[in-house]
């Protein structure tokens, strides 16, 4: 290993493993990063039980007093005033250099924004996931980078289509993703003619599951699959369960929140070898390529056309998609994730 390369991060995240943007981008590629190229990492989560505040105590003077070296500090997406946000404050004062604001959601748009702007003016960079994250962050750093949020290769990859042709949604079911759901795509999976299976994963709320049982009780074609005993910290199910799919659907809504999203959705979907039919917005329009992995729909007709070519494609027609789907991955694997965190620190990205 070269001697100026990244040996070390040092990770304060703002949530804890139960926020996918602390799984995705801080659990999981710390974890590759130790595994698979000899990075070592502290990833710490904020709480108040004696294990976390030891923990924090211990990593926070390690990175205060005895730095690593060849190490890189990153505060992920913390927003608060509470004495969390106040240390890791002071610890960037003293320790500016490598230092990385990390954000992957447009948390300015639904917080006050004075502690993301602190966080973004005394880091020396700020790792964007998004490209309109970047934009709103570029007028208070000018060391921005687009980092896209990555997803895990587990080997899991589907080659087939099901006998049942299946669609499947995987996401926080609320807000602007329900709302794209329920006027956009439902009403084109309710006018398809033929029998299917819908997958909807990620409904917590009992009017929901209700709603849309209701919705779709009079399609008798329609196998409508709603499970509710998902464990999201085991990734290795999470991804079984979309190899099931046949088409994984990915929409964002033309709003500033939802434009600032990192699609991790799409990249979910075509990392087990399952095309996508998306919006095409930022950040989906990314990664699906029209006609080689997926395609881009923007209407209720839209959506229908394509399910139904999806449902009638040969074996060898959907195979190649779901290859092209896989292939996809190596523009935001955990190499090239890791990769864009070591030019940051070398000053290339």
């Amino acid at each position: 290993m070269p001697d100026n390369q990244l040996k070390f991060i040092y990770w304060f995240a703002y949530y804890n493993l139960d926020s996918p943007s602390v799984r995705y981008r801080a659990k999981y590629p710390l974890d590759f990063a130790r595994e698979k190229l000899g990075v070592s990492s502290y990833l710490v989560v904020p709480g108040y039980s004696p294990t976390r505040l030891l923990k924090f105590i211990k990593v926070y003077v390690s990175a205060l007093l005895f730095r690593k070296h060849n190490s890189i500090i990153v505060i992920q997406r913390v927003q608060s005033k509470f004495i969390y946000a106040t240390l890791l404050k002071f610890l960037i004062k003293i320790r500016k250099t490598n230092s990385v604001y990390d954000l992957d959601d447009a948390d300015y748009l639904d917080h006050n924004p004075k502690t993301i702007v602190y966080f973004a003016q005394n880091c020396e960079h700020v790792s964007a996931g998004s490209k309109e994250i970047a934009k709103f962050m570029w007028q208070y750093n000018k060391k921005v980078s687009h980092i896209t949020s990555p997803t895990p290769d587990l080997n899991l990859a589907k080659y087939k289509k099901n006998k049942v042709f299946t669609i499947g949604w995987i996401g926080g079911y609320g807000g602007g993703h329900k709302d794209s759901l329920t006027e956009v795509v439902f009403p084109a999976i309710k006018n398809l003619a033929f029998q299917c299976k819908l997958i909807i994963i990620g409904v917590t709320n009992n009017s929901d599951l209700i709603e849309i049982k209701h919705f779709f009780e009079s399609c008798r074609n329609i196998d409508l699959e709603i499970p509710t005993d998902i464990d999201w910290n085991n990734e290795h199910e999470i991804q079984k369960r979309i190899v099931k799919f046949d088409v994984g659907i990915a929409t964002l809504l033309n709003n500033p929140l939802q434009l600032s999203k990192s699609g991790i959705k799409a990249k979910q979907y075509l990392n087990n070898g399952v095309p996508v039919l998306s919006t095409n917005l930022p950040e989906n329009n990314e990664v699906v390529k029209e006609g080689v992995n997926g395609y881009f729909c923007d209407s209720t007709v839209e959506f229908k056309e394509k399910l139904i070519q999806f449902h009638n494609m040969t074996d060898h027609e959907y195979a190649q998609f779901s290859l092209n789907a896989r292939k996809s991955i190596v523009n935001f694997n955990h190499f090239k994730y890791i990769e864009n965190f070591e030019k940051i620190k070398d000053g290339t990205q």
